[in-house]
This record gives structure tokens, C-alpha cells and sequence, in this order.
């Protein structure tokens, strides 16, 4: 009868060992997964952040480029003043942005009291595709700015 109890408690111990060591690798598996989390997350801000800080030279890039094409046009009898449209049309798109970051940060500055979290990666994935095209946008107008400053 004390073999059996012996043996009994040997296989408790064993078995508890066995729960702790199964805990540890869950706890361990739900940290790892909550890093991961924070990580992809950390990812899509940064990427966010690095538009904004590009959108902000392109803007100003672009409002030097309105006044390129001013002085182009002011200086080339054959180009109409018309070519303002170009730039001022790419200065909306990027107020346009703005927009869209000043929304991502609203909806950051409520995060405790309605969040969603699907909302807000949406918002930030499309101002970042937006962000992308402002970089095509501000590529064409000054390929049009150079093209009538060199004819």
C-alpha cells in the first residue's frame, strides 16, 4: 500500500511539473504573440510617420513649383497662365492628406472611449496609398514644369 502511495505521488509531482512547464511555454507563446502584435503595429506607424515627414518636403517642394510656373509663364511669352492650374490642383491633394492624418489623429486622441481598431488600419492604409500618389503627382508636375521651362 505505501508503494502505491509513493507511486502516486511521484506521478502528482510528475504531472505538476508537466502543467508548470506547459504554463511557461503558453505564457512564454502569449508574450512572444503580444510582441508580435505591438511590432506590426510599431511597422504601419512608421511607415505612416515616414509619409508624413515626405508629404511635408513635397508640399513645400510643390509651393515652390507654383511659383516656378508663375515665373515661366511670366517669362515665356508661348505659355499660358493657365499652368498654375498644375501645381495648385497637387497643393489640394496634399491638403487633402493633411486631412486624412489630422482624421487618423482625431480617431487617435478617442482611443479610450470608441475604437476600432479595423477603422483606424483602413484610414491609415489608404492615407499611406494617398501619401504614395503624392509622391507620383508631385513626379508628373515637375516633369511638366521642366518640360515647359526647357522647350
Amino acid at each position: 500500500m505505501k508503494d502505491l502511495d509513493k507511486e502516486t505521488e511521484e506521478l502528482e509531482k510528475q504531472t505538476q511539473r508537466q502543467l508548470d512547464e506547459l504554463n511557461s511555454i503558453i505564457e512564454e507563446s502569449e508574450k512572444t504573440l503580444a510582441s508580435l502584435d505591438k511590432k506590426a503595429y510599431d511597422g504601419v506607424r512608421d511607415i505612416f510617420k515616414y509619409f508624413d515627414r515626405i508629404n511635408d518636403k513635397l508640399f513645400n517642394f510643390n509651393n515652390i513649383l507654383i511659383a516656378g510656373f508663375f515665373a515661366i509663364a511670366k517669362l515665356k511669352n508661348d505659355i499660358t497662365m493657365w499652368l498654375i492650374i498644375i501645381p495648385i490642383v497637387n497643393l489640394g491633394f496634399f491638403i487633402f492628406i493633411e486631412y486624412m492624418i489630422m482624421e487618423k489623429s482625431r480617431m487617435e486622441a478617442f482611443i479610450l472611449e470608441s475604437f476600432e481598431e479595423s477603422k483606424y488600419k483602413k484610414n491609415i492604409n489608404r492615407t499611406n496609398l494617398y501619401s504614395l500618389l503624392a509622391i507620383l503627382s508631385t513626379s508628373i508636375v515637375t516633369i511638366c514644369f521642366l518640360y515647359n521651362l526647357l522647350k
